[in-house]
């Protein structure tokens, strides 16, 4: 009988030389980037948190979403800095000054790619939230530095093999749950899958009776959304829809493309959505703005223009208000 590890051990391969050649493709694809600006981001917003607000989505880019909910500041994936790993570097500027970002009381990474684990967006964050909580998955923590946040490490059941979700802490009184996503963990691409790196989730975070679904990084899977809509009731959805090479497919096994962003929207049947991870770093065949314009028209087709919300970079949107 032919030895069956040589099947994994060529499968593993093929899957770093795929990864290894995007990886190469993208820096390629950046390269014009590196010699042009940022483009700019007028009329930012100084002020994000205020008194008569309940809840709330300022966008800063890629898969930076800075909320409000009541009382507490979370921010999501931050990239706050002009490139992403030296590997890609915006095409706009972030959607806020650094100075006019708030004290977060809680910083969620949903995994340990670039340009989610922003290390030198991490250390302008330390300067204000010093104290705060640092949520991330398991294994993860094997590419942070020691930072003074409080650090919160979150089991995911070893990549959400069997459950939807991982656990449940209560941080400063919001409750936060990792959630399935389909993805993949490691740092560089290749050492997820060679170690076995589990390093990616989702999260559900509660407060107050809110409820707000960050998706993180995933590709669909046909049930295990629906679940976490029978779970969980979520009033706002931060979904990614890029980035993508023909975007009006469904997506790849790790991202989903706008139909399939549209998919997960219906099936954890979120009361809104706001779309992200596009429009920021070139990182597909598509322009980083593409994804929108296919979205746009699902939007349109499913007349949702009341639920869902496509923010310009540095727009928020208030999704409730005090009475």
């Amino acid at each position: 009988m032919k030895n069956p590890f040589r099947f994994i051990i060529l499968g593993l391969s093929l899957s770093a030389v795929t990864i290894s050649c995007n990886i190469f493709y993208s820096s390629v694809r950046n390269i014009p980037v590196f010699f042009s600006s940022p483009e700019k981001v007028e009329n930012k917003i100084s002020d994000p948190v205020r008194k008569n607000v309940r809840l709330s989505a300022l966008w800063i880019g890629h898969s930076t979403v800075l909320i409000q909910m009541d009382d507490k500041v979370i921010i999501t994936d931050p990239l706050l800095t002009e490139t992403a790993g030296e590997l890609a570097r915006r095409i706009i500027e972030p959607g806020m000054d650094i100075d006019n970002i708030p004290v977060c009381d809680i910083i969620l990474i949903s995994h340990s790619h670039f340009d989610h684990l922003s290390l030198g967006s991490l250390e302008i964050l330390e300067t204000k939230s010093s104290g705060k909580a640092l949520i991330f998955p398991e294994d993860a923590e094997n590419y942070i530095p020691q930072y003074n946040f409080k650090m919160i490490r979150m089991k995911n059941d070893r990549g959400y093999r069997k459950n939807i979700t991982g656990e449940t802490k209560t941080v400063d009184g919001v409750k936060v749950t990792s959630v399935f996503a389909q993805h993949w963990g490691g740092r560089y691409g290749i050492d997820g899958y060679i170690w076995g790196d589990n390093a990616f989730t989702g999260y559900i975070i509660e407060y107050n009776g809110l409820c707000v679904y960050f998706a993180g990084d995933t590709g669909y899977h046909e049930n295990k959304f629906k679940q976490l809509g029978e779970k969980f009731k979520i009033d706002l959805a931060l979904i990614p829809i890029g980035p993508c090479a023909d975007c009006n497919q469904c997506g790849t096994y790790n991202h989903v493309f706008p139909p399939c962003a549209y998919n997960i929207f219906r099936d954890i049947n979120a009361k809104y959505m706001i779309p992200i991870h596009y429009g920021t770093l070139m990182l597909a065949d598509a322009h980083p703005i593409e994804p929108l314009g296919e979205f746009q028209k699902i939007i349109e087709k499913e007349n949702a223009q009341d639920i869902i919300f496509p923010l310009k970079i540095g727009e928020q949107k208030i999704i409730y208000e005090l009475e």
